[in-house]
């Protein structure tokens, strides 16, 4: 397995993953302060005809009994397990205030 620890330039997110061979990943994204337990997969570029690019999703929430939930999807750049950056888009809904927070950014090497 391979981690990745990437961040944005303004450390608003970052991504604490590790990165499964054949495709799982697990860990933990934070956005604004607030740490989120994460759970997906991504798919390697060219491993196949056709797919030009490597991609992921994860899914999760905080711990805490009313809890904010997130969603993030993007496309890594880089070799095999070992992404260089990440274009990341995620959405965060609140249970405490009905609220969904929507983050774009570029992650790369924490």
């Amino acid at each position: 397995m391979a981690e990745w620890r990437l961040v944005s330039s303004d450390h608003r997110c970052g991504v604490s993953l590790e990165a499964g061979d054949d495709g799982p990943l697990t860990g933990a994204l934070t956005l604004d302060g607030q740490t989120y337990n994460v759970a997906g997969g991504w798919d390697a570029s060219f491993s196949v005809p056709g797919r030009n690019f490597s991609a992921f999703a994860v899914f999760g929430k905080t711990g805490n009994p009313i809890p904010d939930f997130v969603a993030a999807t993007g496309i890594m750049t880089g070799g095999g397990t070992a992404p260089t950056d990440i274009g990341i888009m995620l959405d965060v809904s609140s249970c405490s205030d009905g609220t969904i927070q929507h983050y774009e950014g570029i992650l790369i090497p924490a």
